[in-house]
């Protein structure tokens, strides 16, 4: 394990308040918010990492000791050890056959055996971590509209497995549901339902996609998009996007299904764009994008066992004139506890980049760095 730098940094705080909890006197956890940072190198014994590609999917044991990802052409599992930052294990996975993992992996969840949950739109099923396939969960659910059923792109792509619920929890898009709903499909009886998620509309609203056609007849597709997530945590489902504070909660035991609507006091808790419905060329299109960009846009929520308290990081980017001019930008940084009340929240004026793949283990932030090709992590460790 090689040690790159470690570095000290106070975090230059904009007045901004928070939601009463009784915390602190000012209301804000953050308020006198420092932290350091560590880059700590992973060592991959005596083989090597392809992370041309980063570490997705990617997930981590229950105990937040191992990291698994998958390195590509040829598939293989790669297990990380956390607590001594060094390869494990490398296993070849079958891209095709009875054992196939398909040919693009969209999701990887660690039950508490070590099994894995792979899906994708060809593949939906448990492997072991040899990679055989213990069980096929990709099946036509009766429940819900047939077309959306027999898609199994629409069904598997954007979703996670509960390996204690034994159920899938997916979130098509509009275009293929016909409705904005999170489903809820039970491999064992093979039934499917759908909880209403009507906010989750934002996300159609800041997307959209149009082809032009060139001067000299090339069709040129452009888009905007905005973020979401759906995020699987102990003993819940938050169903989130970078659009709006407020998401969805889904109680996995009860599935009482909420919206909690987090309104914080130093930025916007929902974005305000003013988006033409007919863009005129791929420049107009450019534009709205980065319009979306330079809101605030809210990351996945996480969750510190060390703390007991929910964080994620919110992000404002600021792209470069053109495409050789780097972008800049300002990130935030939240905190809730157990019932999302909102503990803290401060713009991080020393944090220049964005965190990568990042994670919270032993109540430190650990984000993913490739330098020079090889694998390391970035451990914010924040003091309030």
């Amino acid at each position: 394990m090689k040690k790159l730098l470690s570095i000290s940094m106070l975090a230059l705080l904009a007045s901004c308040g928070a939601k009463e909890s009784g915390s602190t006197e000012s209301g804000n956890l953050l308020e006198n918010l420092t932290y350091s940072v560590d880059t700590l190198m992973v060592d991959p014994r005596d083989d090597f990492l392809i992370i041309n590609s980063g570490l997705f999917p990617y997930n981590l044991s229950k105990d937040k000791s191992r990291l698994y990802f998958f390195e590509k052409d040829p598939y293989k599992l790669v297990e990380v050890d956390l607590d001594n930052l060094e390869v494990l294990n490398k296993t070849p996975f079958e891209a095709e056959g009875p054992n196939g993992i398909g040919s693009y992996l969209s999701g990887l969840e660690i039950g508490h055996d070590g099994d894995l949950f792979l899906n994708n739109n060809n593949a939906v099923g448990i492997f072991n971590q040899n990679g055989k396939k213990i069980r096929d969960l990709k099946f036509v659910p009766t429940g819900i509209e047939s077309a959306l059923a027999e898609n199994y792109h629409a069904i598997f792509s954007n979703s996670v497995y509960d390996f204690g619920i034994q159920k899938i929890y997916s979130w098509p898009s509009f275009a293929d549901a016909k409705e904005y709903g999170l489903f809820v499909l039970n491999p064992e009886t093979k039934v499917a339902s759908s909880l209403p998620i009507p906010k989750m509309k934002i996300v159609d609203d800041y997307s959209g996609s149009f082809v032009f056609k060139s001067n000299n007849g090339v069709e040129l597709m452009s888009f905007y998009f905005v973020g979401s997530f759906i995020t699987l945590l102990p003993g819940e489902l938050i169903i989130s996007t970078a659009a709006m504070s407020g998401f969805y909660r889904l109680d996995l035991q009860t599935e009482k299904l909420e919206f909690i609507d987090i309104q914080h006091q130093s930025v916007p808790n929902e974005m305000q764009v003013n988006i033409p419905k007919e863009p005129s060329d791929p420049e107009e299109v450019m534009e709205i994008q980065n319009k979306i960009f330079e809101q605030i846009n809210f990351m996945e929520m996480l969750w510190d066992d060390s703390r007991q308290m929910y964080f994620r990081l919110g992000v404002k980017t600021f792209r470069g004139e053109t495409q050789e001019d780097a972008s800049t930008y300002e990130i935030y940084l939240f905190a809730y506890d157990k019932d999302f009340n909102v503990l803290g929240e401060t713009k991080v004026e020393e944090m220049k980049e964005v965190p990568s793949t990042y994670f919270f283990k032993d109540g430190k932030l650990y984000s993913y760095v490739n330098v020079d090709d090889e694998l390391g992590f970035e451990i914010f460790t924040f003091n309030f």
